[in-house]
């Protein structure tokens, strides 16, 4: 009677968290998956599918040597096609990946971007994106970045 007394009280908890532990490696899979979309995206040069399907429209994108602000859709989207038209390929290294909530997680990342043009060597930036989960699914809401790798 001692064990069974005990016992469903811990499997309630158990059961309890159970959707806020499934919440984890679903939100680090769907992180992965959009940076996915990003890297492949970008040498066929397809702005609309990275600036809609990877960074959220409220994006806010802010890094070193940016004068202004980015803070609306179609300021993403610009930054998104200057950066397309600049450079040839991107391939981003995930560092980490950390839960905040059941809907909002956080990723360190290092980009390296193969430029077009020939006189320009490759570079390295490291930023760090704040992501939320909405009705469209994992987005980017805040990039900050600067030059260098992790």
């Amino acid at each position: 009677m001692f064990y069974t007394r005990n016992l469903i009280p811990a499997a309630l908890l158990a059961m309890s968290c159970a959707p806020a532990m499934a919440g984890g490696p679903g939100a680090e899979q769907a992180i992965r998956e959009r940076i996915a979309v990003m890297e492949q995206a970008w040498p066929k040069g397809d702005v609309g599918l990275i600036a809609r399907g990877v960074y959220g429209q409220d994006a806010v994108i802010q890094g070193e040597g940016q004068k202004a602000t980015i803070q609306s859709p179609e300021g993403v989207d610009e930054v998104v096609k200057h950066l397309v038209s600049e450079n040839k390929s991107v391939k981003l290294d995930i560092h980490s990946i950390r839960k905040l909530g059941a809907d909002s997680a956080l990723s360190w990342v290092t980009w390296h971007v193969t430029p077009k043009a020939a006189d320009q060597k490759p570079f390295d930036v490291k930023a760090l994106f704040v992501w939320t989960r909405g009705k469209e699914g994992w987005r980017i809401r805040a990039d900050m970045y600067t030059l260098g790798s992790m």
